[in-house]
């Protein structure tokens, strides 16, 4: 494109120089003009006084690789550390095995009397053993005890608490590692002249059944205030669902609660006790019993409610009583029968029943005049098939 500009400018500048000189137009020849290569110089510049000014570079569109400036971490480079991880041999931890010597299972223990409690430990160690006995959710002991480091052998004698009577729970442990659990017995030292209450019914693992009447009977003697309540304990034996206070100074003694329709069937306690629950001086018998909805198949029962050895005369009425639950017609049946092998078949006197809404029932048997005396059998009975119940008490007919 630069040098096609020359070429056209040429002309014109020769024809502008002729015209200016007065010169007469040359005649164009009428032959084919030959094309000459024509030279020509660069114009050239006027001279000045100003130095020459350099003339920047054209730019380029050139890559020009260029180094990486180092840096520190280039030069200096982190080094990088693998944690190898420390293993602590696992030293494996003995089967410790915990035993009772003494007392027996099942013992009986008077409560306020000293007890050695005596065992072993295996492998032996000199690590503690913790001593505790419940009634309940009554503590009557509670102490350490460091076995024999060289034997394992372990022995404590202490003093049992004399508040609390009945059934208990006996376990020795070496903390989260091995323990031993046996059933004790506790009971009131009768011939001491403190406060004393006993419960010889229900036995443990009784049934009571929600919305009925529950019979307890016992003995008691030198009672606070002439006076001692029963009741029914829930919540490990904590919280009381049932009560009733009865005003006696001394003897032997028969009761009732009512339970509640919408108790919650599980493990609860039967407890009398006289005093205020839980202060200083009070004394309590418990008896761990089993807790049953009204519904359920196996909440059937028959009670006899009369304590004490029975007796009947000729020719006048006993009074008998007891708890019936869910059985046919609510209808009991009582049959009085001479114990002997040549009037077995024969009975004495007979009688019929029937259970209110909590389940009492009770009846006056009467013995005929010219009924035979000595001993007899006194059978109670409910239901039939899978809800029968019997009970059979042996008796005695006076003439």
């Amino acid at each position: 494109m630069k040098k096609r500009s020359v070429l056209f400018l040429l002309p014109a500048l020769i024809t502008l120089t002729l015209v200016a000189c007065g010169g007469t137009p040359t005649a164009t020849p009428t032959t084919a003009p030959t094309e000459t290569a024509v030279a020509q110089n660069p114009p050239t510049e006027p001279a000045t006084d100003e130095p020459a000014t350099a003339v920047p570079a054209t730019p380029t569109t050139e890559i020009v690789p260029t180094e990486p400036e180092p840096t520190g971490d280039a030069l200096f480079p982190t080094p990088v550390v693998t944690v190898t991880p420390t293993v602590t041999p696992t030293v494996a931890m003995p089967d410790y095995a915990v035993t009772i010597v003494e007392p027996a299972p099942a013992a009986p223990l008077l409560a306020g009397r000293s007890v050695t409690f005596r065992g072993t430990v295996q492998p032996a160690t000199a690590e503690p053993l913790t001593l505790t006995l419940t009634i309940g959710s009554f503590t009557a002991v509670s102490t350490q005890i460091t076995p024999d480091a060289a034997s394992g052998n372990w022995e404590v004698t202490t003093t049992l608490s004399d508040v609390a009577s009945g059934p208990g729970t006996l376990t020795v442990a070496l903390g989260d590692l091995a323990r031993a659990v046996q059933p004790v017995q506790i009971a009131f030292d009768s011939a001491t002249e403190g406060p004393y209450i006993s419960l010889a019914r229900p036995v443990e693992g009784e049934t009571a059944v929600a919305g009925y009447a529950f019979f307890m009977q016992g003995s008691s003697r030198t009672l606070i205030n002439d006076a001692f309540t029963i009741g029914i304990l829930v919540d490990e034996c904590t919280n009381f669902i049932a009560a009733q206070k009865i005003s006696l100074s001394e003897g032997s003694w028969y009761g009732f609660v009512i339970l509640p329709q919408n108790v919650t069937p599980g493990s609860a306690c039967a407890v009398a006790y006289t005093g205020e629950y839980g202060e200083d001086g009070w004394r309590e018998a418990l008896v761990p019993i089993q807790l049953r909805a009204a519904d359920d198949p196996q909440a059937v029962l028959l009670h006899l409610g009369n304590s004490g050895a029975l007796e009947f005369v000729v020719g006048q009425e006993t009074t008998l009583f007891g708890v019936a639950v869910n059985v046919p017609d609510q209808a009991v049946d009582i049959m009085l029968v001479l114990d002997s092998a040549a009037a077995a078949a024969q009975p004495v006197a007979t009688g019929k029943a029937f259970a209110d809404q909590f389940g009492f029932w009770s009846i006056d048997l009467e013995i005929p005049d010219d009924a035979p005396s000595g001993p007899a059998l006194l059978t109670v009975t409910a239901g039939e098939d899978d809800t029968y119940q019997e009970i059979r008490l042996p008796v005695t007919i006076n003439p």
